[in-house]
């Protein structure tokens, strides 16, 4: 695991704040086969070296579920202890604190974090800035159960008028959907960052969109930069011609609004990690934070190449 950690100390030794990290990981089809192999997945469950948690792993019925719980939980930690200068122990178990509404929190720590999973993808955003200001993300599914032709009907209260009328002003139904999905992804990374879960009303916060239109064939760019040691850097084409309105939370005098110790303001970022195809659609993440420079640099982490290297 050094090989990983030495890879982004020197990716990173010049990391200026304020700065965005987005970590994804994916669960492929060959890694997926690779811990279907019983001794395989024995080995990589010991590394979680908690055996309440292993047997929470071991009991989750669905093979792909079982997976990528395993995968996320080692994921998590292996990101937070490199912020957390844990070299020595990639596995460590974090230690959270939680809020009343669930959110983790690791409160001495000198930068902020979030994570959200798709389907078959997990990400971790880490964003370190001398405000220390909290950050939220998102990902939408490549399969959904909510219906493409009645969710406008379903789902009507928890937009506002505005995003009712941005959402209808599509005559295709798909781009409809699409639309829906990236308001989802809004709504979701906005009350991750307030830490509020689903105890807000979200009609009372909208999003404006520019004149530039989030779509699949502007904004799915993933460019590969350099790859080495299990993890590669890439390139993506991040939109960022949407703005949050959360007049009506400060009008309420809304707790969660209130605890932002800097002020009210956001900044949202969205890109498509994956573009999807007949059958599933397009993975869009969501990122919305409170620093209005910050950069973003995005890593990809192959838990294949890392597991292969330690068993």
């Amino acid at each position: 695991m050094s090989s990983v950690y030495h890879q982004l100390d020197t990716w990173l030794e010049t990391i200026n704040d304020p700065t965005i990290l987005v970590f994804t990981t994916t669960i492929t089809e060959e890694l997926v086969t690779f811990l279907s192999d019983e001794y395989n997945f024995e080995v990589t469950l010991r590394l979680v070296d908690d055996l309440p948690l292993q047997l929470k792993i071991q009991a989750v019925k669905d093979r792909f579920q079982r997976i990528k719980s395993l995968i996320g939980e080692l994921f998590q930690r292996l990101i937070l202890n490199f912020h957390l200068g844990n070299s020595t122990d990639p596995w460590r178990r974090v230690q959270f604190q939680y809020n009343k509404y669930g959110k983790p929190l690791l409160p001495d720590a000198k930068f902020q974090f979030n994570s959200s999973s798709s389907n078959s993808i997990i990400s971790i955003v880490v964003e370190h800035s001398t405000t220390n200001s909290p950050v939220g993300v998102d990902l939408s599914h490549s399969k959904q159960r909510i219906s493409p032709s009645s969710f406008l009907e379903d789902f009507e209260p928890i937009f506002a008028p505005s995003e009712l009328e941005y959402l209808r002003a599509y005559d295709n139904d798909s781009q409809r959907y699409f639309v829906f999905n990236h308001l989802w992804t809004l709504k979701e990374a906005y009350t991750k960052l307030l830490g509020s879960g689903l105890n807000i009303e979200l009609s009372d916060f909208f999003f404006k969109f520019g004149d530039t239109s989030f779509n699949v064939e502007n904004y799915y760019k993933r460019i590969q930069l350099k790859e080495e040691n299990g993890i590669s850097e890439y390139n993506v084409e991040w939109y960022t011609k949407v703005q949050v309105d959360n007049e009506g939370l400060i009008a309420k005098k809304d707790r969660f609004v209130h605890s932002l110790e800097r002020n009210s303001e956001s900044y949202c970022h969205s890109a498509i990690l994956d573009r999807g195809d007949a059958d599933l659609l397009p993975v869009i993440i969501t990122i919305i934070n409170q620093n209005r420079s910050s950069k973003l640099r995005s890593f990809e982490v192959s838990f294949l190449d890392i597991l292969k290297q330690i068993q």
